[in-house]
């Protein structure tokens, strides 16, 4: 598509709300790219099995030895499952009953950071059409407007056809910034949606693990260390 054709020498840009509205949908569609990016950086860095992380930890947590097993879970900075199984590692001292909650209350502080920025992309992915549509209408005003001008008598309907045609510029325009946004939004939404899940099945893990240690001899019960 050449957009130089498209945008270059329009009559629409001599109108100041022409202008206006398309330069706020080059700025939505800078933004909406900043935040697809910055999203897709952010799931690509999780990409973790909890069945993996809990089975290094395993014989740490069993023998009580709570320091290995978050020696072992290193960083877990920008990552929800490992973050989840470093509070039930870290609470595991506590009764079953507040250790769940710990994890509960972490589950909750990284879904506030895996969705993270998808309003915004939901946002503009619903209101972009409707600025693009805002922009015909206001052209397509001003198109009627020259026909019943001084051009009119030379040009006749050409006059509207050409005013139209290059109002329907922000239409375009519009659903050019939406459809990314609709479509990237609901996927980030799918990928927070499924690591939940992994989270919820990290966490009951690291429950049936604390159960085993509190179960065996060997262990010298959940405050052994």
């Amino acid at each position: 598509m050449d957009f130089g054709s498209m945008f270059g020498g329009m009559a629409a840009f001599r109108n100041v709300h022409s202008v206006l509205i398309l330069g706020v949908l080059v700025l939505c569609s800078v933004v909406c790219l900043a935040f697809i990016v910055e999203r897709l950086l952010y799931f690509w860095r999780i990409k973790l099995n909890p069945e993996e992380a809990l089975l290094r930890i395993r014989s740490s947590l069993l023998a009580g030895r709570i320091e290995d097993a978050l020696n072992l879970l290193g960083d877990v900075k920008g990552n929800p499952i490992l973050a989840v199984i470093q509070a039930g590692v870290k609470n595991s001292h506590m009764p079953r009953e507040q250790m769940a909650e710990m994890m509960r209350i972490c589950q909750m502080k990284q879904r506030a950071n895996m969705e993270r920025n998808l309003t915004v992309l939901g946002t503009l992915g619903n209101t972009a059409p409707f600025i693009g549509l805002l922009g015909t209408v206001m052209g397509i005003i001003q198109a009627f407007r020259d026909l019943a001008g001084a051009q009119a008598s030379a040009n006749g309907a050409s006059v509207v056809a050409v005013g139209i045609a290059e109002a329907l510029v922000a239409t375009a325009a519009g659903l050019m910034v939406a459809i990314p946004a609709v479509v990237f939004y609901n996927v980030f939404l799918k990928k927070v949606k499924r690591i939940w899940t992994e989270m919820e099945v990290a966490a009951m893990e690291m429950m049936a693990l604390m159960a085993l240690q509190a179960k065996d001899p060997a262990s010298g019960g959940r405050n052994a260390g």
